[in-house]
């Protein structure tokens, strides 16, 4: 189908704060007690393997060692070079969704089904945002061709649309697409030296050396970097209570990721969380004489809510301050009244579509409501966002942007930092988004945004 239309202050300070404690190690060469193992300022030398390293390994998970902003010793980052942008009186974008229109769709009429399967709703929902957002370029005198590729159709897959040479002309790809898809598109737009944006999910596809491939979803290492750096400069010296687990892959590598961060000024007691601990299990772990400061490294919402529950209820006098996953925005009990009063819960989350007296959010919501019905979701405002964003960038800067994404003028809601990420040896992987905000919920009120 085509369709063609006219917080990061913490992570800002992280680099600084590298250098800072590389140069404090170098100083004490780690002799110093306060540098123990699993120490809240315990830093490795380049050449050193991380000292809480062993002591860190939770389970059978394999790390993924080639997420690592810091080169070893002796290795500069590469640079990135990027050709001349081209500018055009009329671009070409390419959006790629899994719409499934070959099951919703009867004949040659656009007659919707009576209801539209779990599997596409997502990419229908993005579909709509980009729509929104087309229209609005459009009115302020954009002149892009906006074409609609269906993900969930054979004939319009990327490896279909690639073999029959369907987006040779295109000047930028925006993908809402799945995991087996990622590799695919990032290979076709480093060949094509054109910039392929994933906008849906922040799986890397194990890409290497593409300056043309940008996460808009930060990966769970860049959430965990949050955390340790807010944790860093609320509770530095301090003792933090690890609730883990080594049966999810994910849940693995987030503990991982949380121990053997080598900029971290807290120090982290572990309890696995393998199956539903019991009052008795946390009281051996817990602090029953102050607040207790606990990161829960759980991505599975239910499995989290569960372990808040038993904290909560079996603690009521006690005071919790929680850091929990991304994925836990989803959880009722944050929004339920007086619900775990004894617990504040802070969550990181990429987006920030909630923001009270927006006026753009209004407006969209009111186009939206006329349009297609109903209340936008989280997928519209991805969608309406990064067309507005991105065909704001091409409409300035040309097919070329990558060296004006300073520029957010075009950004409506988040405020993105989008940054390379480097493998150990100081190679490019990819470019990522790295702002990421923090919510803070407590008795089933959100307290901050």
């Amino acid at each position: 189908m085509e369709v063609s239309v006219a917080t990061g202050k913490q992570k800002s300070k992280r680099k600084e704060r590298k250098d800072e404690f590389r140069r404090e190690y170098l100083s004490r060469s780690g002799k110093d007690g306060k540098y123990a193992q699993n120490g809240p300022a315990r830093k490795a030398s380049a050449q050193e393997p991380v000292a809480s390293a062993k002591d860190a390994k939770l389970g059978s998970a394999e790390e993924n060692n080639s997420y690592n902003d810091k080169p070893k010793s002796g290795r500069k980052k590469q640079e990135i070079y990027y050709p001349d942008t081209k500018m055009r009186k009329r671009y070409q974008i390419t959006v790629i969704a899994p719409l499934y229109l070959d099951e919703l769709v009867r004949g040659e009429s656009v007659t919707f089904r009576d209801k539209v399967p779990e599997k596409a709703a997502p990419g229908l929902a993005f579909y709509q945002g980009v729509k929104l957002a087309a229209d609005s370029l459009r009115r302020a005198g954009a002149n892009l061709e906006i074409v609609i590729r269906d993900a969930g159709s054979f004939s319009e897959s990327p490896d279909m649309l690639i073999l029959n040479r369907k987006m040779d002309s295109t000047d930028l790809i925006i993908g809402a697409v799945e995991q087996h898809d990622i590799p695919v598109l990032a290979t076709y737009a480093r060949k094509k030296r054109i910039n392929f944006i994933s906008a849906l999910t922040n799986y890397d596809g194990w890409v290497k050396d593409n300056q043309y491939f940008t996460m808009l979803q930060p990966t769970l290492k860049s959430h965990c970097e949050f955390i340790i750096d807010d944790l860093s400069e609320k509770y530095a010296g301090q003792n933090v209570l690890l609730l883990y687990r080594t049966t999810s892959l994910a849940d693995d590598n987030a503990a991982l990721y949380m121990l053997n961060d080598l900029y971290s000024e807290v120090t982290f007691r572990k309890l696995q969380c393998n199956s539903m601990p019991d009052k008795e299990l946390l009281a051996t772990a817990l602090d029953t004489t102050k607040p207790n400061i606990v990161v829960v490294s759980i991505q599975d919402p239910a499995y989290a809510d569960s372990i808040l529950s038993t904290l909560s209820e079996s603690y009521p006098n006690l005071h919790f301050e929680i850091y929990g996953m991304p994925g836990w925005k989803v959880m009722p009990s944050l929004r339920k009244p007086n619900s775990y009063s004894n617990l504040t819960i802070n969550i990181t989350y990429p987006f920030n579509f909630e923001q009270k007296g927006n006026e753009t959010i209004s407006v969209v919501t009111d186009l939206f409501a006329r349009e297609f019905g109903g209340v936008p979701g989280e997928m519209v405002w991805r969608g309406y966002e990064t067309m507005m964003w991105y065909g704001t960038l091409q409409k300035d800067y040309g097919t070329i942007f990558n060296n004006d994404y300073t520029d957010l003028s075009g950004a409506p809601f988040t405020k993105f930092r989008i940054k390379p990420r480097w493998d150990r040896n100081g190679s490019l992987l990819y470019l990522e988004n790295k702002h990421i905000y923090l919510s803070t919920y407590q008795g089933g009120v959100h307290v901050t945004k």
